[in-house]
């Protein structure tokens, strides 16, 4: 449901009625969990109305900016992700093996091959109702990965003979609602336990796994069984909440005329200028300046002045000084300037800049500006501890997968372990502690290593900069003797390429194209003159890129080197 962006439509801070309200919402879907453990009653609650990619009309709450809940149709509250590592026990869980969890981010639903038993016989699934809500965790942890959908019942489930989709995933770790505040992301928690051991669970599709039958009819599983007549208080408090809904006096279609009006278009380009660049702005500043370069550029589309009730810019403006945002004084005859701004105004610090009209075409809260990624990862463990420690790595540090050789090779060549003729690693003393006293090659070195450490996976994205290529800036002379700014290496930081050019031709307002080296990876973009500050700017301030991982800023109009006298 979230794995694409979504479009929100619009935001808006629940009052003291409203979020009251909302926790007797909480209270009545959830009635074994605290209300005060979610929503405590001084949390500012703020409630998201968004578009999915695939039109579907949803609302997200969230509780000091974290993303807690979030509607079906009919109104019955989801918990996310960020609810489970909070409180586990809201909701039942089915376990699935952890080579399952990159297919869930790419989009498919939880398939019954890959759902571990909680029992035999009609025990096998539990006792749940078809459409009942599920979290998903691993073999391998506790905490959630998922939340979604049962697609049949736990009997219709037995009858299938594990064939066929067990739970459609409606929110994933790494999707773009997990990711709905940049500022508070987290990564799954570690929860290990006893239960979640390789024996209890072999790996998917193996003999044992098709051999070997639970030992216990219902085993310690993470799953917590919800009685069958919570079940019906829980469906009977979603009823009671669908008729509340319907009976909103706001329809959605008033709501869209609402968003669409020019006045209401251009009120939040205004504060999110505001917003955005009011500790920036160059005061005193021309009326027509501020609204060319940061009112313009803060709109979805292009607005006509005209069309809107103002008629004129400094209509508009004396309204905003009416309500207080702005303080204009008159230079001379048809020359004002803004020499003022209150950032402390109510609707300036309530106003959210992720909700900006130039996402409307399916564009996510915060456009998308990197490639996320799943990363495995190993944990270092109390039984790795004594070898990682020795390389700069913590204890309970996480090291990428593709990594483990690299290190494994470093540490045996630092300490001249590998034997010249045999090619075999002789182990040292810190080695006979983690897997006893043999030779082995460096590829069996690594599986023992891992052996000992816990498995798990990290949603990464481009603003990691270790081991990548610095990204190269230069300038060339085409035909007619122009210039253009040559930019490579940028794919590498995991930068979307088509936003990048998108920021490019409206910041620099230059002509863009990606050229294909060959025998390179990456392309090379392109940019019309010498946009070298340009391009550095977009990078360090935009992309967080450290200025150090950037070379070619010297080629600049405006560089050092440009300075001499």
């Amino acid at each position: 449901m979230f794995l694409k962006p979504y479009r929100p439509k619009s935001s808006a801070a629940l009052k003291g009625s409203e979020s009251k309200k909302f926790r007797q919402r909480v209270e009545a879907a959830f009635p074994n969990v605290s209300v005060d453990q979610l929503v405590p009653t001084k949390a500012a609650v703020t409630q998201v109305k968004i578009l999915s990619h695939g039109g579907v009309q949803s609302v997200v709450y969230c509780v000091d900016k974290l993303p807690l809940f979030f509607e079906l149709d009919g109104g019955q509250l989801v918990p996310t992700l960020y609810t489970l590592w909070s409180i586990p026990d809201i909701l039942p869980y089915f376990t699935t093996h952890e080579g399952v969890l990159p297919k869930l981010t790419n989009g498919a639903d939880l398939m019954l091959p890959g759902v571990v038993p909680l029992g035999v016989g009609l025990n096998m699934y539990g006792h749940f109702k078809k459409g009942q809500l599920m979290a998903v965790n691993l073999t391998n942890n506790k905490s959630a990965v998922g939340v979604g959908q049962l697609a049949r019942s736990s009997d219709e489930l037995y009858m299938c003979g594990g064939h066929g989709v067990a739970i459609k995933m409606l929110h994933l770790f790494g999707d773009k609602l997990w990711s709905h505040e940049p500022s508070l992301i987290q990564q799954i928690p570690l929860v290990k336990t006893k239960a979640l051991s390789g024996e209890d669970f072999p790996a998917l599709g193996s003999e044992m796994e098709r051999k070997k039958a639970p030992a216990n009819p219902v085993p310690s599983a993470p799953a917590t069984f919800a009685s069958v007549t919570q079940t019906e208080e829980l469906e009977t408090g979603t009823a009671a909440l669908t008729l509340e809904n319907q009976d909103s006096p706001e329809s959605e279609e008033e709501v869209q005329e609402e968003e669409a009006s020019p006045e209401l278009i251009l009120k939040n380009a205004f504060l999110s200028a505001l917003k955005n660049n009011g500790k920036k702005l160059p005061l005193p500043l021309l009326t027509s300046n501020f609204y060319r370069l940061y009112v313009v550029t803060e709109a979805p589309e292009q607005i006509d002045l005209k069309k809107t009730r103002y008629k004129k810019l400094s209509n508009f403006l004396a309204e905003m000084v009416d309500q207080g945002f702005i303080v204009v004084r008159e230079e001379s005859k048809g020359v004002d300037k803004i020499i003022s701004v209150d950032l402390e105004h109510p609707e300036v610090v309530n106003f959210i800049t992720d909700v900006k009209a130039n996402e409307a075409n399916g564009a996510v809260s915060e456009t998308p500006l990197f490639h996320s990624e799943l990363k495995e990862m190993y944990i270092v463990t109390d039984a790795t501890a004594a070898f990682f420690t020795k390389l700069n790595f913590k204890r309970g540090e996480g090291i990428p997968a593709g990594q483990i050789k690299k290190i494994v090779r470093e540490y045996v060549s630092k300490h001249g372990l590998l034997h010249p003729l045999t090619k075999l690693v002789r182990p040292d003393e810190t080695l006979i502690e983690l897997y006893g006293n043999r030779e082995a090659s460096l590829s069996e070195m690594c599986s023992l290593i891992t052996s000992k450490m816990e498995h798990s996976y990290q949603m990464c994205s481009g603003k990691d900069t270790s081991g990548k290529p610095l990204i190269q800036m230069s300038l060339a002379t085409r035909s007619g003797n122009k210039k253009v700014t040559l930019v490579s290496n940028i794919e590498a930081y995991g930068i979307i390429l088509a936003e990048f050019i998108k920021l490019c031709k409206q910041g620099a307002a230059a002509s863009t194209s990606v050229v294909k080296l060959p025998h390179q990876k990456h392309e090379q973009l392109q940019i019309q003159g010498n946009q070298v500050r340009f391009v550095h700017t977009l990078l360090t301030e935009t992309y967080k890129v450290p200025p150090k991982c950037i070379l070619g800023l010297e080629l600049a109009k405006d560089g050092k080197k440009n300075k001499r006298k």
